[in-house]
């Protein structure tokens, strides 16, 4: 997509969102140029929403407003680096995420920032760099424990000490793995389930012992892949 093309559809998307969803905005702009991340090579920001408070005559908190930003340039980097990238649903999906950081922000909310820190975690892990390993609990789980960060799926299971077996649930179905013994802090693909896009958090229980020598010290965090098994006596 030209250009022109870009901020013409851009402005277009805009004033198609309901007056009430844009209050506050004060309006769109789109910059030439492409927005890096300021560490990790290869990963673009395609939008910005850039938000000021304005204080009111008491000295309290005020109006609060915003603009977003698009990066075409940056659009133009990830689009040629993938010959299935859909603009228009990129460009849309951008604009309607900085709105939200809009509302979040004069709401005095925070989740959608919680939401882009976990997912630059996740992007950290699988580029084998250092990363908090407890991103994806910034989340909230859905009724069966699971979480959802961009197309994969994350269950935690608790070991015991000498547990040489993980026991999790998924879809309503018990399954097992079998998992090294020092495995602890280890993120598990599950080759078998979900297409590969699931992933079983292992965390193994410290023994009193090990806490009364300093040893409770966690790790860095693994990773391994392994086929689930139905668990037996389980519903599976």
């Amino acid at each position: 997509m030209k250009a022109d093309r870009f901020r013409d559809r851009a402005a277009r998307m805009f004033d198609e969102i309901p007056l009430e969803f844009r209050s506050g905005v004060d309006g769109l702009v789109v910059e030439a140029e492409a927005a890096g991340h300021p560490s990790l090579p290869g990963i673009w920001t395609t939008g910005e929403c850039i938000t000021d408070d304005w204080p009111d005559g008491t000295g309290g908190i005020g109006d609060t407003r915003s603009r977003i930003v698009l990066y075409y340039g940056s659009f133009r980097n990830l689009a040629e680096d993938d010959p299935m990238f859909d603009w228009e649903a990129e460009l849309w999906e951008t604009i309607v995420h900085e709105l939200l950081h809009h509302r979040e922000a004069a709401a005095a909310e925070s989740g959608l920032d919680v939401f882009d820190w976990a997912v630059e975690q996740n992007f950290l892990r699988h580029a084998g760099r250092s990363f908090d390993p407890d991103f994806y609990r910034a989340i909230p789980a859905d009724d069966d424990g699971a979480v959802r960060l961009e197309g994969e799926t994350f269950v935690e299971a608790v070991l015991e000490p000498a547990d040489r077996t993980a026991g999790f649930e998924w879809r309503g179905h018990s399954y097992a793995l079998h998992v090294p013994a020092e495995a602890d802090r280890t993120f598990v693909r599950v080759k078998n389930l979900a297409g590969g896009r699931l992933w079983v958090v292992l965390r193994r229980r410290v023994s009193w012992w090990r806490r009364l020598v300093g040893g409770a010290t966690p790790g860095p965090a693994d990773h391994i892949a392994r086929r689930a098994l139905p668990k037996a006596g389980g519903n599976g």
